[in-house]
Formats: structure tokens, sequence, C-alpha cells
């Protein structure tokens, strides 16, 4: 997982940058007065937003699917979600099982890496994707960049009309609550997808087990390999231990436990068991 969070580091970096040359152009035809930096801000986030899909996959290595069964996938889940948008779909070649929804209101995008996709079955690769389009849906890109400008104007605006320690006292504690905000998203997701169908929640759990469990210990062929029913006894371990999992409040998913827990009572809810 280390490489995931370099990758995630490039692209927080190729991001910063594009934001700071558009803002610092800007400004060298503008007077330095509040209203006029306030509009540089908004001019250099809304070039991030619009462009940070191109930066992501040139940070992650993307590159157009081509994989006939996945984009099929894609178009199943969508239809799932009711989300007439296209999506379009990228691979990522790299040793971590992860997927990721991005783009913008005119691009819509999702990646996968190939290991995710070798490893889970047709199922669990389906509510993986449904998850991700339920970010899409639910609109969660727009969200966190209408937080993060948000937290930049008022910065902004309080070090022009108060003193820098208040206003970067506000920053931080700004920066600090996109994590619950960011774990509040991931769980919005599972639970939309979940209430799609009556089996997304149980192999969406199945997924998680192998993403966020045992590929931490196993490599992907040996999980690939690994029968339904064990996943099920797994699952359960992990839902009834006495562990409160990673709590970090510096975690950007809810605890693995936690998830298969609400995801569980909602496969309780809509009767449906399947182990095969």
């Amino acid at each position: 997982m280390k490489i995931f969070f370099v990758l995630w580091w490039k692209y927080y970096i190729l991001s910063f940058a594009v934001i700071l040359i558009v803002e610092t152009t800007i400004s060298l035809f503008l007077p330095s007065t509040l209203p006029f930096t306030l509009l540089e801000i908004l001019f250099a986030f809304l070039a991030w937003y619009f462009l940070s899909p191109v930066l992501l996959t040139i940070a992650f290595r993307g590159t157009k699917s081509n994989d006939e069964n996945l984009l099929r996938y894609v178009s199943y889940a969508s239809a799932l979600l009711n989300f007439r948008k296209g999506v379009h779909v990228y691979e990522v070649n790299e040793k971590f099982l992860n997927a990721m929804a991005f783009g913008n209101i005119i691009y819509r995008a999702i990646a996968v890496t190939t290991p995710l996709k070798e490893t889970l079955n047709e199922r669990e690769l389906v509510a993986v994707l449904s998850h991700e389009i339920a970010h899409l849906k639910n609109m969660d890109t727009e969200i966190q960049w209408i937080y993060i400008l948000l937290i930049n104007l008022v910065y902004v605006y309080l070090s022009y009309e108060t003193s820098l320690i208040y206003s970067g006292i506000v920053l931080l504690f700004g920066v600090l609550l996109m994590f619950p905000l960011h774990r509040y998203l991931e769980k919005r997701a599972d639970i939309t997808a979940s209430y799609t169908t009556n089996w997304i929640a149980k192999y969406l759990g199945d997924a998680l087990v192998k993403i966020g469990y045992l590929s931490t210990q196993l490599p992907t062929y040996i999980i690939k390999e690994i029968p339904e029913f064990q996943i099920f006894y797994i699952k359960q371990s992990l839902i009834y231990s006495n562990r409160n999992g990673d709590n970090s409040f510096f975690k950007t998913h809810p605890p693995l436990n936690e998830r298969l827990k609400y995801l569980n009572e909602i496969d309780t809810k809509l009767n449906f068991t399947q182990y095969t």
C-alpha cells in the first residue's frame, strides 16, 4: 500500500502546482486586494477541478481500459444505480487492490488496478464498481472540492481581516475536518450502492475482506483461490472480533470491521444470503 500513498502524493503535488501557477499568473494582472485575491483563489480552484482527471491519470499512470468484461461490469453497475452519464474506465497497473472514482461534471471516470479485477469474482467486482459509481452519483468529488475551496476562501479572508495566527488555526481546523467528511462520504457510498439490489451488500463486504484484510497478508494469486465460504467465515470473525479496528482520526475510510458490520446489517435487512 506504500505505492498507493506515493501515487496520491504525486497527484497532490501536481494539483498544488496547478493551483499555484494559475493563481500566480492571475495575480500579475489584478490588484492585491481582498476581493481580487478571493477571485484568484476561485479561478485557480476551478482550473484544478477541471484538470483533475488529467492530473490523476498522470500521477497514477492510468490507461483507458479495453477490457470488454470490465467495461460491461461498469455499465451494469451504472444501470443498477440508474447513473445515466457515461463513465470512462481506466486501468492502473500497480501491485495493489483498489479502485477509485474521479473526474468532474463533464468527465466522470473510474480507475481500477489490474490486480483488483483479476482477484475479485464477478459479483465482488460489480459491488466495488457500484460503490465507486455511487461516489459519482452522490457528487462526492464536487462536495470535497467545494469544501476545500471554502476552507481556502475563509483562510484568505481571515488573513486580510484578522491575524495570520487566527486564520492559520481556522485553516488547520478545516483541514482536520476533511477526514471525518471523507469517512462520511465513503460510508454513504457503501450504503447507496448496497440498496440498489439485494446482493451488493454481501459481495461488497466480501470484496472489502480481500482488499482491506487479506491483501495485507497474502499474495493476490492465493486470495483469488480462496472459496466463498472461507471468505464468509473470515468476514464473520472480523465483524464479531473484540478488536475495534483502526479508529485513527486521520483515516479516510471507516474501520474495516465497522464497514463490514453495517453492510452485514443491510444484507440481513434485505433478506439475502447466498453461500455457494
